[in-house]
C-alpha cells in the first residue's frame, strides 16, 4: 500500500527548508528596515534665492566677484553652496567658491551660511551682498540654498536641490 515512502519524507523536508528561508528572509527584512530613515530631509516648497546682481572684475589673474544675492522665496534660508565653471562649454559647476570667499557672512565646510549659529538668518525679500576673490577665469554660477530644519528634535542643515540657480557670468 505505502510502498514509497522515501518520496514522502523528502517532499516533507523541502517544505520545511523552504518555510525555515521564508522565516529568516522576514525577520532579516525587519532588522534591516531598522537602518533605513524614514524621512528625507526636503526643504518646503516655496524655498527660493535668486541673483539680483553679479559683477566681476578682473585685474590681470586676479578677480573680484560682487553678488546680490535676494531670497524670493517664502521661506527664511541660512545660506548656500555656490560653485562655478572655469571652462566655457562646462555643463557642470565643479569649482567651489566657499574658499575664495571675502565677505558677506561665515564659511561653514563647503557652505556660506549668511550669520553665525543654526539659524534661517535671511528672510524672505531680503538681499545680501557677498564678494569673492579668486584667480581663475570663471563663466557660470550655481547657487543652491541651504536652510536648517527640525527633525527628530535636532537642527539639520539641508540642501534645497529644487531651487538652484545658475547664471552665466563674463569677467572682464
Amino acid at each position: 500500500m505505502f510502498r514509497n515512502k522515501r518520496g514522502v519524507s523528502i517532499m516533507i523536508g523541502y517544505i520545511l527548508l523552504i518555510s525555515m528561508a521564508v522565516a529568516i528572509s522576514i525577520f532579516v527584512y525587519g532588522w534591516l528596515k531598522t537602518y533605513v530613515p524614514n524621512d528625507l530631509a526636503e526643504c518646503p516648497d516655496g524655498t527660493s534665492i535668486s541673483i539680483k546682481e553679479a559683477n566681476c572684475l578682473g585685474m590681470g589673474e586676479n578677480y573680484t566677484l560682487n553678488l546680490t544675492l535676494k531670497n524670493n522665496g517664502r521661506f527664511n534660508i541660512a545660506g548656500y553652496f555656490i560653485h562655478a565653471t572655469n571652462e566655457s562649454d562646462q555643463e557642470l559647476a565643479t569649482l567651489d567658491l566657499s574658499s575664495k570667499f571675502i565677505r558677506g557672512g561665515t564659511v561653514l565646510g563647503s557652505s556660506i551660511l549668511f550669520e553665525e549659529g543654526d539659524t534661517n538668518a535671511m528672510i524672505p525679500n531680503q538681499e545680501k551682498e557677498i564678494i569673492f576673490e579668486f584667480n581663475s577665469q570663471i563663466y557660470s554660477l550655481e547657487i543652491l540654498p541651504i536652510r536648517f530644519q527640525d527633525m527628530e528634535n535636532k537642527k539639520r542643515l539641508i540642501s534645497c536641490g529644487d531651487a538652484k540657480v545658475r547664471e552665466v557670468i563674463s569677467c572682464s
